[in-house]
């Protein structure tokens, strides 16, 4: 048995007493869970991580005193060191559901949900956790934005243990997610016969057949959400793109007019006045009211501000303009699979900056810039274009100012900013500089990410 040192203000006589027992009766674990409470109480971590670590030595398959050195040292503080020992206890204790969600949980904030599904995965067929951890690939791909991910999950849940409503709204809303509008209407008919499901998945059931061009049963369903909530906004703006989709622009404006006068200078109500007037030839207008709608529209509405690039792809056409015309369809095309304008927008310009595409990748920023004017990632992207452009002053500047303002998890945008920095200072022959930035980047990666290093 390893002698416990204490230090004196948590050697009080309950631990001495407790320590005694425990030199007793070193089998006994709740000994060591007892002293490493009262530790922790006064906030020593540390030393009662390392009286549970003596217990683990005699008890070693002891999963009780493996789950308090875990919480000990998240607790603590040691995020790291906590998560390789809940990954022990799920190999050791694959029944253990309360591992895999702190594991889960660790690996999401790391931003590594892909570690999280791949945990889930390797969940035995025959466990009693396999259902559970279906359910959990889907939570986490959903969270991560990822619809296949989150598709392919569902479908082996629901092949397995078979359907019930969340589930059925899931596999409709994914699927329409992925343009998969047959399926997508398919599954939300289904969750109509098994409950009684909300406006808002009536909506995606509208849409998913308006998308196919079944516009009357389209139009069945928004109708059914306007005879329970005749002033529904979401409503009245699909019935009248319905319309304008159809070719049928006096009814549209017709609806449009009542959704200016309930919801005036609403920004889909912009677009929607802007793709009548392009329908009708007033291009000048048009533009005006797209543009404006585009403005106003926030980053989060993908599908909108798809629509309003579209609709400036069209106008920019009609006046000859193919050149600007072309970089809208492009803003476009790179909305479409993203979940916001944002994450397209940025994947765009660092795409457009690898290829050296620098003038389309200045316009992508600025947009950006305009958006997210404090974003790290913005920042950076606005720095690798000055040193692509030859002036490594201006991006020196831009994140020797900003760079240190980084938030904590965005750390992988910290790492590769120093790592243009130090381009930046090579560029003017600053090696010290170059050196500096260099080991600030490696200092951080081999701390955050030390797994990855080795």
């Amino acid at each position: 048995m390893q002698k416990l040192r204490l230090s004196n203000q948590v050697d009080s006589q309950r631990i001495r007493q407790l320590w005694k027992e425990i030199l007793e009766k070193p089998e006994k674990a709740s000994g060591y869970k007892q002293v490493a409470r009262l530790l922790c109480q006064d906030d020593k971590h540390r030393q009662a991580a390392r009286v549970l670590r003596i217990g683990l030595k005699n008890l070693p398959d002891d999963r009780g005193l493996l789950e308090n050195l875990a919480r000990t040292l998240q607790q603590g503080g040691f995020s790291r060191s906590a998560s390789r020992i809940w990954l022990k206890i799920t190999r050791q204790h694959p029944d253990s559901y309360l591992a895999f969600e702190k594991l889960e949980r660790h690996y999401v904030r790391a931003g590594q949900p892909r570690k999280a599904v791949n945990m889930y995965r390797r969940v035995g067929e025959d466990s009693p956790l396999k259902e559970k951890s279906l359910e959990r690939i889907v939570f986490v791909c959903k969270e991560a934005m990822d619809v296949p991910g989150t598709l392919r999950a569902l479908k082996k849940l629901v092949r397995r243990y078979g359907v019930n409503f969340r589930r059925c709204r899931d596999l409709g809303r994914f699927h329409f997610k992925a343009d998969n509008f047959r399926e997508a209407a398919r599954w939300l008919e289904k969750c109509f016969t098994m409950g009684e499901g909300d406006p808002e998945l009536r909506l995606t059931l509208a849409l998913s057949y308006a998308r196919q061009k079944k516009f009357s049963q389209a139009e069945k369903h928004i109708r059914r959400i306007l005879r329970d909530k005749p002033g529904s906004f979401a409503a009245l703006i699909t019935l009248c793109e319905l319309k304008i989709d159809e070719g049928n622009l006096d009814r549209a404006g017709k609806v449009l007019e009542e959704i200016e006068s309930r919801y005036p200078k609403n920004s889909r109500a912009q677009l929607a006045r802007g793709e009548i007037l392009l329908g009708e030839g007033n291009v000048n207008e048009a533009e005006e009211c797209i543009r404006s709608g585009i403005r106003k529209t926030p980053y989060y509405y993908r599908w909108e501000l798809e629509r309003g690039y579209r609709l400036l792809h069209r106008a920019r056409l009609q006046r000859g303009d193919k050149k600007e015309a072309g970089f809208y369809l492009l803003l476009a095309d790179a909305l479409h699979p993203a979940a916001d304008a944002y994450q397209a927008f940025i994947k765009l310009a660092e795409a457009k900056i690898k290829s050296h595409e620098l003038a389309t990748a200045s316009e992508v920023v600025k947009i950006l810039n305009r958006m997210f004017p404090s974003n790290s990632r913005v920042l950076i992207a606005r720095a690798e274009i000055e040193l692509l452009k030859g002036y490594p002053l201006r991006a020196i500047e831009l994140l020797n100012n900003n760079l240190e303002k980084t938030p904590v998890k965005f750390v992988r945008d910290k790492i590769r900013g120093y790592r243009v920095l130090a381009r930046a200072y090579k560029n003017l022959g600053d090696w010290k500089g170059a050196w500096q930035s260099s080991r600030q980047a490696r200092a951080i990666e081999t701390t955050i990410f030390p797994e990855e290093k080795s």
